[in-house]
Order: structure tokens, then C-alpha cells, then sequence
């Protein structure tokens, strides 16, 4: 088995829980990790990504002396590393440069044999110098503003690296238009759905009574779509999310059967969001909850009658690629109200979940009354149809399986 640095901007980041589940799946693979980030991050992270964080090669906490070490150490294929460096134009050559043997140095050292860079910008840029310099395989893989909003070099890293992963359909074929040769895979940003199992079981457990909204709800079973149950929004305040388009479609809907909002999450809209809610009239039905741990869904999900998750493409291009919020949804059977969009459409099924077009207001005020219309029988066969589907399609072991098998190949 390939011991793989993953090659990181900055880790661990709380929203970017993708990175430390793929990990910790690849290690139950056989695979030995060695996380390497260029920076530390200052923010609030997953505590359960602790031990991640304490056994991770921070390159900025190392003096560019530490280049030259890696010197002696280079291979035949170090052209090729140069090569790239001239041709790409994200990163000026002397940085990348110097970057990229500080990381040759320390996979030499702690015995890296493939390099595996998450986002296709500087970090996958320099994982593919500092391979060829070192003569180890590499590879990358995309997800949403790298790819769409900020694209740097796209085209000519599909064509260096030893394989490139896309993370849904949309993304494979837009990797394939842009370089027909290069060796793309396609694979799931994945759900330990384990661990969400066991944690939501041991809560019924310990809790016999829940309250949901008025309702008293008896063996820790919450009813999947009660008249009086909350909608809940988790991710990132961010255009891509389609929040204002879901006020506007929360408007459209009569007072009196109105559902309530929980929003969990932060970002650079939160301002502006609460004003647009002001301006609504809708303060009395929005309620901004703050960053949560994602164990904060696995506690409360019951407590909600579903995950709402309105995805749209922001005006610069970005988008979300494959949203790992709806994943933990159905491994929880939260019903899901979402987009055709990107990796939501193909993640949900007319039997599994609620779509609409995105940024059509009206539409989706339509679908959240028909849900609330729906019968218990109903929603109970959705969700069942969900976590059957994410149980089969985007468990995480399946899909490090898959590229375990493609860093083996490579090697």
C-alpha cells in the first residue's frame, strides 16, 4: 500500500469535513496518511478532526532552507516538475518552486509514494512539481470555486497529474471537454455513515421524550414531516446556497401554514441576509443559529421535519459541486429538499428526495407546501429510499475503495 500526503492550502477548516472523512477511509484502507498543509487555520475546525491536526506538516512552519535539503534527493523526472512550473501561470515559479521542494524534501523523508492535493489551485500545483521532483505520483481533486469560479491552469494539471478526481457527473464531463486525454475518475466526496448511525441511535437511547416545536414526540422518533416542524439550512453564507432565493419562496407562502427556518452556518452574507429577512417580515420565521460541530445534526436532526439545501450557481461562476450536508441528511433519514443542480441531482432521486429548478422562487415555495402536505407514510418511504441510497452510492469506504484502487494503479 502507497503511504499518500495529502496536500492541503490549510487544514483542518470545520466546513471542509470531506477532506479528514476521505482520510480516515483511505487509512481503513491500508493506507498510511501524512496530512501536509501550507498553512495553519485560524479558524473553528471539527473536534473530532484533533488527532488529524496533531500529526500535520505545516510547510510554513519550516525556513526555506529546507529546500535546498531536498536537492540531492531529486529524480530523473524533475524536468518535467520544471516544466510545469514555467508553463502554469497561478503561482510565480520561484514560489512554487521553492515550495515544492520543501514538500520533495519532507515526502523523501517520511516515505510519501503519491501525492494526493485537494482543490486544483496552488495546492495541486505544487504537488505536482514536488512529485516529479522527487519522482512520486500525484493527483488532485476539484470541488466547486477551483474549478468554476477561480480556475487557474485547469487544463494543463488534468494533463500532469496521474489522475484527477471530480466529485459528481457535471464536473467529469466538464474535466473531459477540457483536457479528452487526461486520466479522470469519478468519486463521491463520501459519508461515514457509521458514524452517524451509531450517534443517532445511542441518542434514541438516551432520550425517550423529544420535543419538537409544541409536539411531544414519544421513543425518540420524530414525526419526519409534523405541520409544526422547523426547516433546516446548514453550510456556508454564501451566494452558491441559494438563501435569498428561499426567503422570497418562504414569503410566497401563506402565514398560516409557513414553516420556521433554522440557518446554521456563517459567512460574508449573514448582513446581509438578516436585512433581506427584515425586509420580508420574515424575523419571526428565520432564526441564525451560528456555526455548529457537524455531531450538532447527528444530536438534533429528529428535532426537524427536513434538511432544506436550495443550491445555485453565484454570478462569478461558483457553485457547489457535491454537497456532503445532503449526504448526512439521508445517512440520517432527514428528508431533503433540494436543486436539480450540480451533484444534487444526481445524489437524490424522484423516490428519495424533493427537487426544484434552481432560483425559481415560486417553484420552490410550491414543493416545501407539498411537503408539509405529504403523509407520514409518504415521507417515511422517501427517506427510507435516501438512506438506502446513500448507504449504496456515498458510504465513504466505497468510495475510498475506489481511489485506493486508482493511487495503486498510478503507482
Amino acid at each position: 500500500m502507497n503511504k499518500i500526503g495529502y496536500i492541503l492550502s490549510s487544514f483542518p477548516v470545520l466546513s471542509e469535513t470531506f477532506i479528514s472523512t476521505e482520510i480516515r477511509a483511505m487509512e481503513r484502507c491500508g493506507h498510511e496518511i501524512q496530512p501536509i498543509a501550507f498553512n495553519h487555520h485560524d479558524g473553528q475546525y471539527q473536534s473530532y478532526d484533533g488527532s488529524l491536526k496533531e500529526r500535520t506538516i505545516y510547510l510554513c512552519d519550516h525556513s526555506n532552507a529546507l529546500a535546498f535539503k531536498a536537492l540531492p534527493l531529486l529524480k530523473s523526472s524533475m524536468f518535467k516538475g520544471i516544466k510545469f512550473a514555467l508553463h502554469q501561470r497561478g503561482i510565480p515559479f520561484k514560489s512554487l518552486l521553492g515550495n515544492a521542494l520543501k514538500l520533495a524534501y519532507i515526502a523523501q523523508k517520511t516515505g510519501c509514494t503519491h501525492f494526493h492535493a485537494h482543490f486544483s489551485q496552488s495546492a495541486a500545483a505544487t504537488a505536482i512539481v514536488a512529485a516529479r521532483l522527487c519522482g512520486v505520483t500525484v493527483s488532485f481533486v476539484g470541488h466547486g470555486h477551483d474549478i468554476y469560479a477561480s480556475p487557474q491552469d485547469l487544463s494543463l494539471k488534468l494533463k500532469s497529474v496521474d489522475f484527477a478526481v471530480a466529485v459528481c457527473l457535471d464536473m467529469a464531463h466538464h474535466f473531459n471537454s477540457l483536457a479528452p486525454q487526461a486520466n479522470t475518475s469519478l468519486i463521491y466526496c463520501g459519508v461515514e455513515t457509521d458514524r452517524f448511525n451509531n450517534i443517532g441511535k445511542q441518542q434514541q437511547i438516551n432520550d425517550s421524550t423529544v420535543t419538537q416545536g409544541d409536539l411531544q414526540v414519544q421513543d425518540g422518533t420524530a414525526p419526519q414531516n409534523a405541520n409544526t416542524g422547523k426547516l433546516l439550512f446548514i453550510g456556508r453564507l454564501s451566494e452558491t446556497k441559494g438563501l435569498f432565493t428561499l426567503f422570497n419562496a418562504l414569503n410566497l407562502i401563506d402565514r398560516d401554514i409557513r414553516p420556521t427556518l433554522d440557518i446554521v452556518g456563517d459567512g460574508v452574507l449573514r448582513g446581509a441576509l438578516k436585512q433581506h429577512a427584515v425586509e420580508l417580515g420574515l424575523t419571526a420565521y428565520i432564526n441564525f443559529l451560528g456555526t455548529k460541530q457537524s455531531t450538532w445534526l447527528i444530536e438534533n436532526a429528529r428535532c426537524y421535519a427536513a434538511m432544506i439545501a436550495p443550491f445555485e450557481m453565484a454570478d462569478s461562476g461558483d457553485r457547489d459541486s457535491g454537497p456532503v450536508v445532503i449526504k448526512e441528511a439521508m445517512a440520517l433519514k432527514l428528508p431533503v429538499i433540494t436543486t436539480y443542480f450540480m451533484g444534487c441531482k444526481e445524489m437524490l432521486t424522484l423516490e428519495s428526495g424533493l427537487r426544484v429548478q434552481p432560483k425559481d422562487e415560486a417553484g420552490l415555495a410550491q414543493i416545501i407546501t407539498r411537503f408539509y402536505a405529504m403523509s407520514p407514510e409518504e415521507v417515511d418511504t422517501m427517506v427510507e429510499n435516501a438512506y438506502e441510497r446513500v448507504n449504496s452510492h456515498y458510504c465513504a469506504d466505497l468510495q475510498a475503495i475506489c481511489l485506493s484502487t486508482m493511487v495503486e494503479m498510478a503507482s
